[in-house]
């Protein structure tokens, strides 16, 4: 027993306690003989039974604090069913009942019938192989012992239930399994379904197999067999049964209350093997001192030494009995740097006063794997060094549990977050610091495509506001005013058209030829109307080559920054592309062309600077003509004279009418807001195509979102396995994760009325409004693409509306905002944002009561 791995042991012989009593008779005259190691008092027994034609097998096992009399009378207490009576456990027991087998039974075991009846001994032998216990003589056994004594019941070893037909024997076979505290269990399937979880292995089978012991978790074991001194602590297949619990009778109590947590079948529980590979991570021991060389006579926490095992999850005391004490040493010991937290070793505590009794105690917390740290109490943790304890104060608890109360949940959803990221695995982990910063590299590109889809939508809400603008009445008939002032303009030029002059004869006869100077007035007056066209011609062209090269310019302009985001998109991968030893040139080439564009541009100036020019020259021309036909007109006679000033004033009146009529694309012109005005007509189906467009780049940021956050529940299915691990977690506690896409409800109320006016149009009133924006939103299924957009294009239909008419979205703005912010906060998302959270209870964290905050920190 000593050379072998077990700390506890249970002696199960057949029918008595003897080996067990010589044992512990033994170690009252030797007690350091077996050292730390227990052993508990056992009993194996064969129970009658009508279930099947091989035995049934069950065991007594009990606390080590019964008597030898309390054992003698279990045995007592324990009944062989005789012909005439039933009898306790004795030789005289067993050989009467030998005796009284029929030959075709001892045949059956391979007895001899005649030398059962002559031998004493040979008799025993075959009460002890034959003999069947009255059932309810067992169960009788249990009561008289009350709590220290325990039924364990074989379920798929020799003498087990498992092979039992169940439907057949259904009422016993229950009976048996309700009663029994602990069954011996080989299979893992079954194991798990005693154990009250539910898995892959045994849902086949769980459900009846659950109701079958009445809901109520039983222990496994799995023993040894052993039949000799030398097969002690040899586990068939390696099935070592683990108890986490103290080794006493009241630990293995506790292990079959929460069977699930304190026991393992197998070579070495995980926990015991993470323990041992991770001796940094496991505390040993803490031992504190008096320093040396100290004058206080005050003993304190002088020769305190705590061994502190790997599962150490709470301090349980009475007020004052020193638990903030204790966890508070561990805590700078392990370099804490949550002091500020701490309500013992304080200022106001035990590092008051004149004494400083903290400095002269000392610590030092032994790790598992031998490492010390040494500290003096009074000291501040090593801002240099890592903290290998992370402490949770009262203090800082309560704050962190009550932070809802003013409104804030992002100290605790950051703890909760900062938990979360400890789970993941390093690999994925990489060298980031915290979720934030890898969520933040991780979804980078996501980010940059939502943000480019914002800018594009801003793009396009100027353009839909503009066409508002034009579509307005007002705007409508601002260009009906300016059309009629131009019409009417028109109306007075035409009354104030020259009144023809005919055209002089020949002074001698009709056949007589104009003279030389009324031949130049002609010519002169056509060359001035050739200027006039070519001269309007010429302006045409600038303006096309104006508009040309701007339009070239701008993509120039474009390529630029083009060129100037790719560099900073370099400077993004550069970093990654070094790490696994790839220039940024072998796997991104942006290259850009100018060449064509700056020829282009330099060709549509020379155009411009030469019709200039050209202008330039038709002008002075045109100025010497003019100043030409002024002397020949001197020189004429009074009929000849008339008639070329009638001519010139034509002239005059023809140009002018010309630039009053204009054409579409002069400005402020007759045609110009004539086509203005018909070019309503085609605002609202412009708009539809705007606001389509628009609305397809909104629909890219919530498959954005979307994408990004079910990609982030798979960051944390090691979490996720955790609380699969534990049913009582998962199920009765409800412990779930989150994430999705939420929409801030409240940031949004608030930047949508302050944009839009309350006295005003669909959300008029300071409480309606309110009211009316907020049951829309809350009838809104964030999660549906669909659902938002309806949302948004709802918001926009109230908005403007007026009882059964609508207003323009331009009135309903407040002071100095336009209609294209109101666009841009709702159809670029703004407030629809990721989120991942817990909840507890169907409850989310900003739900939470104080304590259910408590428990959601305490589960991880």
């Amino acid at each position: 027993m000593n050379d072998a791995d077990p700390d506890v042991y249970v002696l199960m012989d057949y029918w008595t306690f003897d080996g067990y009593l010589a044992i512990r008779k033994y170690l009252q005259a030797n007690p350091d003989a077996l050292g730390a190691k227990q052993i508990f008092p056992g009993i194996e027994l064969r129970v009658e039974s009508s279930l099947k034609s091989e035995r049934l097998n069950v065991h007594l096992l009990l606390d080590p604090a019964l008597s030898d009399q309390e054992l003698a009378d279990v045995l007592g207490a324990l009944k062989i069913q005789l012909k005439d009576r039933e009898r306790s456990l004795s030789d005289d027991c067993f050989i009467q009942y030998a005796r009284e087998l029929g030959e075709d039974k001892l045949g059956k075991h391979g007895k001899d019938a005649e030398k059962v009846r002559s031998d004493d001994a040979y008799a025993l032998q075959t009460g002890w192989e034959t003999a069947e216990l009255v059932a309810s003589s067992v169960l009788a056994a249990l009561k008289m012992v009350g709590s220290k004594g325990l039924l364990l019941q074989p379920w798929d070893t020799y003498g087990g239930l498992k092979g039992i037909d169940f439907v057949k024997h259904y009422a016993e076979v229950r009976r048996l399994m309700r009663a029994a505290d602990i069954f011996e269990c080989k299979d893992q399937a079954c194991r798990e379904a005693f154990h009250g979880e539910e898995t892959d292995n045994n849902r086949a089978f769980f459900k009846n197999f659950w109701s079958a012991i009445d809901g109520k978790a039983r222990l496994c074991v799995r023993g040894t067999d052993a039949h000799d001194f030398g097969k002690y602590g040899q586990f068939p297949n390696g099935l070592k049964t683990w108890l986490k619990a103290e080794p006493t009778f009241g630990g293995l109590q506790q292990a079959i209350r929460e069977p699930a947590f304190r026991s393992y079948i197998g070579d070495k529980p995980p926990k015991v093997a993470m323990v041992e590979a991770n001796g940094s991570l496991f505390m040993d021991r803490l031992k504190v001192n008096r320093r040396a060389g100290t004058s206080s006579t005050e003993k304190w926490f002088d020769g305190v030494e705590i061994e502190l095992n790997a599962d150490l999850v709470a301090i349980i005391g009475n007020k004052g009995s020193g638990k903030s004490g204790l966890a508070e040493v561990l805590a700078l010991a392990g370099n804490c740097k949550a002091r500020k937290y701490f309500t013992f070793l304080n200022d106001k505590r035990f590092m008051s006063g004149n004494a400083q009794r903290a400095g002269q105690f000392e610590a030092t917390l032994t790790w598992l794997n031998g490492d010390k740290n040494v500290t003096t109490l009074n000291l501040a943790a090593k801002e240099n060094e890592p903290e290998r304890i992370k402490y949770i104060s009262q203090i800082y608890f309560e704050e962190l549990c009550n932070e809802h109360v003013t409104g804030k949940s992002s100290r605790f959803e950051g703890e909760i977050r900062n938990v979360l990221f400890s789970h993941m695995d390093s690999a994925e982990r990489l060298n980031f610091k915290t979720l934030d910063d890898y969520l933040k590299a991780k979804e980078a590109p996501a980010i940059d495509r939502i943000t480019t889809a914002r800018q594009t939508i801003q793009g396009l809400n100027k353009q839909i506001t503009d066409l508002e603008s034009q579509g307005s009445p007002a705007y409508a008939n601002d260009l009906t005013e300016k059309l009629a002032r131009k019409e009417l303009a028109l109306k007075d030029l035409e009354a104030q058209k020259p009144v023809e002059v005919p055209q002089p004869k020949g002074g001698a006869g009709d056949n007589e030829q104009p003279s030389e100077d009324a031949v130049r007035l002609e010519a002169i007056g056509k060359e001035l109307e050739s200027i006039f066209t070519a001269a309007n011609d010429n302006d045409n062209k600038r303006r096309g080559a104006i508009l040309r090269r701007n339009a070239l310019s701008k993509v120039e302009e474009g390529l630029a920054l083009f060129e100037s985001q790719a560099k900073e998109t370099d400077k993004k991968f550069v970093d990654s592309l070094v790490e696994v030893g790839i220039a940024i040139e072998s796997v991104l080439s942006v290259q850009t062309s100018v060449a064509k564009i700056r020829e282009m541009v330099a060709e549509e100036e020379a155009t411009i600077a030469q019709l200039v020019a050209v202008n330039g020259e038709i002008q002075q021309k045109a100025v010497l003509l003019q100043t030409e036909r002024t002397k020949l007109q001197e020189t004429l006679d009074a009929p000849n004279k008339a008639f070329q000033l009638y001519l010139a004033a034509l002239q005059q009146w023809q140009q002018a009418k010309a630039a009053l009529l204009g054409g579409a694309e002069l400005a402020d012109t007759v045609e110009y807001y004539k086509a203005a005005l018909a070019a309503l007509e085609k605002l609202p189906e412009k708009r539809k195509a705007l606001e389509g467009s628009r609305n397809g780049f909104t629909r890219v940021i919530f498959k954005e979102l979307s994408a990004m956050a079910l990609a982030r529940r798979a960051l944390f299915a090691p979490v996720d396995q955790i609380v699969e691990q534990f049913p009582n977690i998962k199920d009765d506690l409800k412990v779930a994760f989150q994430s999705n896409v939420f929409f801030n409800k409240p940031a949004f109320a608030e930047k949508f009325f302050g944009l839009v006016k309350q006295n005003t149009g669909g959300f008029r009133g300071e409480e309606e409004g309110t009211r009316r924006l907020q049951e829309l939103l809350r009838l809104t299924d964030f999660a549906s693409e669909e659902a938002v957009m309806t949302l948004m294009e709802s918001i926009c239909d109230v908005t403007v509306s007026a009882g059964d008419a609508r207003m323009p979205m331009s009135q309903v703005m407040r002071a100095n905002k336009v209609s294209s912010q109101l666009y841009d906060l709702l159809y670029g998302l703004e407030d629809l944002e990721l989120q991942f959270s817990l909840t507890l209870a169907d409850t989310t964290i900003e739900q939470m009561s104080p304590g259910q905050r408590g428990a959601l920190l305490l589960i991880f």
